[in-house]
C-alpha cells in the first residue's frame, strides 16, 4: 500500500462517483476504479457499495477514510517539519559558552536569532573551554564561545573579535578616582585570582601572563572560582583584579573599572564548533555570529 492509494480511496469517499475522483486527481476513471479494486483486496474489505448512485461507504469504508486523513495530514506535518529542519527554520540548537560572552556579543545574537527562528529551541551552557571541548565531541551543543585555541585540530576557531582588559579595583580605593592605570602601579597591591577553571573572567593563566609580560609578580590574595566572585571580593575591599572589557559595560556599585591604556593585552573571542557539521541551525546562526560580531568590534569594546 501507497500513500497515493490512500488518496485515491479518500478522493472517491468524498465524491462519492469515479469519474468526478478521477477528474479530481487529473487521471484515467478506469485506473482509478482497478487501485481501490486492489486496495479492497489487500486489506481485505469492501469499502464501497457500488450499486449504487451515487456510491456509498460501507461502515469499514467509513473507517478507512478517516484513518486515511489522519496518516495523510501525518505525512504532510512530517515532510513540511523536515523541510522546515532542513531550512534551519525548527529544531534545537546547544551553544555553550565563557561568561564574557553573555556581557557582550550573546545577549544580541540570541535576540536576532529569536526573532528570525522562532520554531528552533535553544539551550545555552556556561562553560570553560575544556567543557566546551567536550560537549562539541559528544554534540551536546553545536557552537561553543570561548577564548582558548587549545583545540585547533579539532574544531573550527572563527575569531570574532579581541576585547581590552581593564583593571577592577574597589570604589574606596585611591585609584578610583581616576580612569586609567598601568599595570606597573598594581605591582604591590593584593590581587584576586580568578580560577582558572572558570567559565567567566580572566582566568589565573591568563592574569598571571598578563602580569608577568610586563615583568611584574603580581600579589595573589585570594582565589575566587568564578568572576562574579572575584568582583564581589574587589567590592568588599580585599583586592583588585583584572577583567574584561564587557565587565565595564554594566554598572557594578562598589567597583571602578580603569583603562590599562595601550599596555592592555587584548583577549580574543571565538566561535568554536566540529568542521564538516551540515547543521542548518549551526549555519543560521553563524551568520548572526559574524554580523552581530562585526557591529561589536568597531564598538569602543575592542577599542
Amino acid at each position: 500500500m501507497e500513500a497515493r492509494h490512500l488518496r485515491y480511496f479518500v478522493a472517491v469517499a468524498e465524491e462519492l462517483s469515479f469519474s468526478r475522483a478521477a477528474e479530481r486527481l487529473n487521471i484515467a476513471q478506469p485506473p482509478l476504479s482497478q487501485q481501490i479494486k486492489h486496495l479492497e483486496a489487500e486489506i481485505g474489505q469492501q469499502l464501497l457499495e457500488r450499486g449504487t448512485r451515487p456510491l456509498r461507504l460501507t461502515e469499514a469504508g467509513r473507517f478507512f477514510q478517516r484513518q486515511a486523513l489522519e496518516i495523510l495530514a501525518k505525512m504532510e506535518d512530517a515532510v513540511a517539519g523536515t523541510r522546515r529542519i532542513g531550512r534551519g527554520e525548527t529544531g534545537w540548537l546547544g551553544i555553550g559558552y565563557i561568561g564574557s560572552a553573555i556581557n557582550t556579543l550573546l545577549p544580541p545574537v540570541l535576540r536576532r536569532f529569536g526573532v528570525e527562528y522562532p520554531g528552533v529551541h535553544v539551550s545555552t551552557f556556561e562553560m570553560h573551554f575544556e567543557e566546551q571541548a567536550a560537549a562539541l565531541q559528544n554534540r551536546q551543543i553545536h557552537i561553543g564561545f570561548a577564548r582558548s585555541s587549545n583545540g585547533a585540530d579539532l574544531f573550527v576557531e572563527d575569531l570574532l573579535y579581541e576585547e581590552r582588559v581593564v583593571a577592577a579595583v574597589p570604589s574606596t580605593h585611591p585609584f578610583a578616582g581616576r580612569s586609567r592605570i598601568s599595570l606597573a602601579e598594581l605591582a604591590g597591591e593584593p590581587v584576586v585570582l580568578c580560577s582558572s577553571r572558570a567559565p567567566r573572567g580572566v582566568d589565573a593563566g591568563c592574569l598571571l601572563a598578563i602580569f608577568r609580560s610586563a615583568g611584574i609578580e603580581p600579589n595573589i590574595a585570594l582565589e575566587a572560582m568564578n568572576m562574579e566572585s572575584a568582583l564581589g571580593l574587589v567590592r568588599a575591599g580585599l583586592g583588585v583584579t583584572l577583567a574584561s572589557h564587557g565587565y565595564a559595560q554594566t554598572q557594578r556599585p562598589g567597583i571602578q573599572f580603569l583603562s590599562l591604556g595601550p599596555e592592555s593585552p587584548l583577549l580574543p573571542m571565538k566561535a568554536i564548533y566540529r568542521p564538516g557539521d551540515q547543521s542548518p541551525m549551526l549555519k543560521a546562526i553563524l551568520g548572526i555570529i559574524h554580523e552581530e560580531a562585526a557591529t561589536l568590534s568597531r564598538s569602543a569594546l575592542a577599542a
